[in-house]
């Protein structure tokens, strides 16, 4: 079972309003609309009960927050709706938890932990010296007048400089820039540790720009998904995706392997979604989508027709994908 597809049971929910993996030291990933002032009391709450942790709420102003442990590296932290019962809030936790536990999670950043060595200085044992040591004889200096000398310069034969024809002017070649698009494959490059490291100075630059996002496309990495479906599993628009991935691309955290443009005889496969179920179990805010679902037009044709973000489109088909929905692929050209 994958991450993301147990993660939508969540996101789903209507009495959720919030959840987040977590590691144990209390730092969120894939994190879905938990709020910021919550974040404090989960790591308070971990530090206390880290070592015994099973399942644990938290009462707060937003609502309640149940902690569970998923595995030793990751907790998960649920947060439901001020007016849900303690007893559902717990029982919905666990049977993600159980799902969770079957999944292959991916392992959590590292922490950058640097103790001193505490530098010893062992004291040498101190002697009085011995003053005969250091009693030598005192000759009389000689008179100021004595000493004077004529100093002659003494001339020095430089050799004649090396006359050196102008050297032209070296063209660098500039480096080719690499333009991510959504079918390239996503790889980790030679700074992608450095970035997971907690603290490091990559880690603060991208938090800073793009929030937990940034963190959570690196995490789910695996040198064979492509932007496209990096941005389908955390269901982000691929648009912000590509710029992600660019900007680690352009700092050497990540790298791209994109097809090459293809040659008329090379075919080209799309995907089409085709809903097969009843409609009338279509939740209401998703049928304009679902009804267009006929196997004819891909979904970014479809937002297009429908007038809403891809987006949108895309967490309208989520919930039914996998059941009453699947996805054809086929040959672009031969759609007609």
């Amino acid at each position: 079972m994958e991450l993301e597809r147990v993660l939508t049971k969540l996101k789903f929910d209507e009495s959720v309003d919030g959840y987040a993996l977590i590691t144990t030291d209390g730092h969120p990933f894939l994190s879905f609309s938990l709020p910021d002032d919550v974040l404090p009391l989960i790591k308070g709450t971990l530090k206390i009960h880290a070592e015994d942790l099973r399942l644990v709420n938290i009462l707060t102003d937003k609502g309640i927050v149940i902690l569970s442990r998923v595995d030793p590296k990751w907790v998960l932290a649920v947060l439901f709706a001020p007016d849900f019962q303690l007893g559902g809030a717990l029982s919905r936790t666990k049977a993600v938890v159980d799902l969770l536990m079957k999944v292959d999670l991916p392992p959590p950043p590292i922490s950058i932990e640097v103790e001193d060595e505490p530098i010893v200085i062992e004291d040498e044992p101190r002697t009085e010296p011995d003053l005969e040591e250091f009693v030598e004889a005192v000759e009389p200096i000689e008179s100021a007048s004595s000493l004077e000398t004529e100093i002659v310069p003494e001339k020095v034969l430089l050799p004649e400089p090396e006359i050196l024809p102008p050297s032209e002017p070296v063209a660098e070649e500039p480096e080719e820039e690499v333009v991510v698009q959504h079918r390239c494959v996503v790889h980790r490059s030679a700074r992608y540790n450095e970035t997971m490291s907690l603290g490091s100075e990559l880690n603060t630059q991208i938090k800073k720009e793009f929030s937990n996002l940034g963190v959570d496309i690196l995490l789910i990495v695996d040198e064979k998904m492509t932007v496209y479906n990096i941005a389908e599993h955390l269901s982000r628009p691929v648009e912000k995706t590509i710029a992600i991935v660019s900007w680690c691309v352009s700092r050497n955290i990540l790298h791209v392997e994109c097809p090459e443009v293809q040659q008329p005889s090379q075919k080209e496969i799309i995907e089409l979604p085709l809903f097969e179920g009843n409609i009338d179990k279509v939740k209401k805010k998703h049928r304009s989508i679902i009804e267009l679902c006929n196997g004819k037009r891909t979904l970014q044709e479809i937002a297009t027709e429908v007038g809403i973000p891809y987006f949108e489109a895309l967490q309208s088909i989520l919930p039914y994908r996998g059941k009453t929905l699947k996805i054809i692929h086929t040959d672009k050209s031969s759609r007609f």
